[in-house]
């Protein structure tokens, strides 16, 4: 999109409408706008949850892209998968509505704030929800926008009044770049969404350039392990299991739905962290925010405490009921690299039970760029050895 349809908040009128207001990263920003006090309106084809508390705090909302949708004068926004020809875009344009990237809204709703973004080809929406709740419980009272809704609290998004603005800065259509924040947390970096970056080089320069724009190099942290992220020589603060790391995950054990993990950090140990979450890639999620915290001065007492009562995201290894001995979990995951990573978490916690498992492929371009490597990452799951680095660390079993 031009960026001459670009504006400044102070000149937006005081009402914004959503194209795909369902979608959880457009919903999210339509709730902190409502909580505010702005109107909003918005379109889907399809009714939710999510769509029916936006209706509840006062969103309208239209099941149908149409043109008479757009009515008034007001903000549109859109996102990368909004194409061209959408009855809606086409309404706005023809009445002169200023439009406005999904990305350019959150960056217009933090600009006053203190970001910490967390980034990264895998892990964002969890560490980004326990960075949330880390600072709720904290009481700093944080604004977040989250790719997941938060089953503590039930939402995606919030409008704080404290320093903070959580998010996730999504490197799929390159508007990471548009941020510069306080801080970040990036996870790693795997092989994906090449059908905006084209080429591995120019999704690693990406990345480079995010980091570099992150003005408290004190609050960056990235993960050491990833080899990637580590032949990048990046300011900041490296976190992982492997040596050099300047936080170093020294131990861990999952017992049962729980990881428990011992952290060196600054000159200390803190031993035995309890977190509700699954897997060698979920501590590494959690050793990222314990640090972050700790920079960000909380204490280690309520890190600990926020950490133990953190209740996932949905979606995430997200139990769904029982029936006759038959448990069911439902997860996002959809990269090879994810799915590897759950499947081996979940067998561990089930332990000798039988894991059968329900794949559906998520976007045409990532089941293309990745289709030989689906079968062997859910076979490898039952622990046989598979010769590659998930979320940053390279196991065999």
């Amino acid at each position: 999109m031009n960026s001459s349809n670009h504006t400044s908040q102070a000149a937006l009128p005081n009402r914004y409408h959503f194209i795909g207001i369902g979608g959880i990263g457009m919903s999210a920003l339509a709730l902190i706008l409502l909580q505010k006090g702005i109107a909003v309106s918005g379109s889907d084809i399809s009714f939710s949850y999510v769509i029916e508390g936006l209706e509840k705090l006062g969103a309208k909302i239209y099941r149908e892209h149409a043109e008479d949708n757009i009515s008034e004068p007001t903000v549109v926004i859109y996102n990368t998968m909004i194409s061209e020809d959408n009855p809606e875009m086409r309404a706005a344009k023809r009445r002169g509505c200023p439009l406005l990237h999904r990305s350019d809204l959150l960056r217009e709703l933090m600009h006053k704030d203190a970001a910490l973004l967390v980034t990264g080809t895998h892990g964002k929406t969890t560490t980004s929800a326990l960075l949330a709740h880390l600072l709720i419980e904290a009481n700093l009272h944080p604004s977040f926008a989250v790719g997941g809704i938060m089953k503590g609290l039930g939402t995606n998004g919030n409008h704080g009044v404290g320093p903070y603005f959580i998010a996730e800065a999504d490197e799929s259509d390159g508007s990471f770049l548009k941020y510069a924040p306080f801080g970040s947390i990036i996870t790693n970096i795997d092989n994906d969404h090449f059908d905006y970056w084209k080429t591995k080089d120019a999704l690693l320069q990406g990345f480079k350039e995010f980091a570099q724009k992150v003005s408290s190099p004190e609050h960056l942290f990235w993960c050491g392990d990833d080899e990637i992220l580590r032949l990048m020589q990046l300011k900041g603060t490296s976190y992982g299991f492997e040596e050099g790391n300047s936080l170093r995950v020294l131990s861990f054990r999952q017992s049962g739905w729980k990881n428990f993990f011992d952290v060196h950090f600054e000159g200390r140990k803190y031993p035995e962290i309890e977190i509700p979450l699954i897997g060698a890639h979920n501590v590494l999620n959690a050793a990222s925010v314990f640090g972050m915290g700790l920079r960000i001065n909380i204490s280690e007492e309520k890190i600990r405490k926020a950490f133990a009562s953190f209740k996932g995201v949905a979606r995430r290894t997200d139990f769904k009921g029982e029936c006759k001995s038959i448990s069911a979990y439902d997860d996002y995951a959809h990269h090879p690299t994810e799915i590897f990573a759950t499947l081996r978490a979940i067998k561990h916690a089930i332990d000798k039970r039988r894991l059968v498992v329900a794949f559906q492929p998520h976007r045409f371009t990532r089941t293309r760029d990745c289709f030989g490597e689906f079968g062997p990452c859910i076979l490898s799951s039952r622990c046989s050895y598979i010769n590659r680095y998930f979320f940053g660390r390279g196991e065999t079993h």
